[in-house]
Formats: C-alpha cells, sequence, structure tokens
C-alpha cells in the first residue's frame, strides 16, 4: 500500500517521505499513502492510509481506509474501515463505517460506529 508520491505540507511545498521527519502543518494525499513522520497537524487522504509504526499524528487523520500502526491523538474518521492493530494508539474519537481493533492497540475516548 505504500506510495512513492509526493507528500504536499500544508503550504504547498512537496516533502519526502523518510523515517524521522516532523511535519507541522495540515498533510493532503489524492491517493494512497504512508505516513512516517511526526505530523503536527491534520492528515487528510481520498483512498488508503497508513500510519506507520512510530509516527505521531497530533490532529484528525480523515481517510476512506486507515491503518493505525502508531499513534493519533486529534482522532480519526474513516468512511471505509479503520484498523487498529497491536501496539497503536489512538485518543480522542474514532468514527468508522467498519472498525477492527487487534489484541493490543490501545483506544480511548468517543466511539461512532457503522454510519
Amino acid at each position: 500500500m505504500e506510495t512513492k508520491s509526493e507528500v504536499r505540507s500544508g503550504d504547498g511545498g512537496a516533502v519526502p517521505e523518510v523515517p524521522g521527519l516532523q511535519i507541522s502543518g495540515s498533510v493532503g494525499l489524492d491517493q494512497d499513502g504512508v505516513i512516517r513522520a511526526l505530523v503536527k497537524g491534520d492528515v487528510r487522504s481520498s483512498n488508503k492510509l497508513v500510519v506507520a509504526r512510530d509516527s505521531v499524528v497530533s490532529g484528525w487523520v480523515q481517510a476512506r481506509d486507515i491503518r493505525l500502526e502508531g499513534r493519533v491523538d486529534g482522532g480519526i474518521e474513516g468512511t471505509g474501515r479503520v484498523w487498529l492493530t497491536r501496539g497503536s494508539i489512538l485518543r480522542t474519537r474514532c468514527v468508522a463505517k467498519e472498525l477492527r481493533i487487534d489484541p493490543g492497540a490501545i483506544f480511548a475516548g468517543e466511539l461512532r460506529v457503522g454510519e
């Protein structure tokens, strides 16, 4: 599910997808993508999105299908499937049409499923 496409920062500049990357501002993707970064802002994708292990998003994450391997503090909204994998952490809110939570995933907050 990885993509070689560019990631655009909030100011429109291209940001390479590399481990250890820190982004301040919103990130928007128009295709499948993998976030491997500390993002201080929101992440939106029109397709599938993976928040990789060791990645942290402080804002809202919104996509069709989301696989969380890292941590999201601002909440998640998936118009399709949301999958919280073992070791992932989600705080505040989760909105999903379908939800899977693996043993070892941590979720603390409000939950809305099936809408």
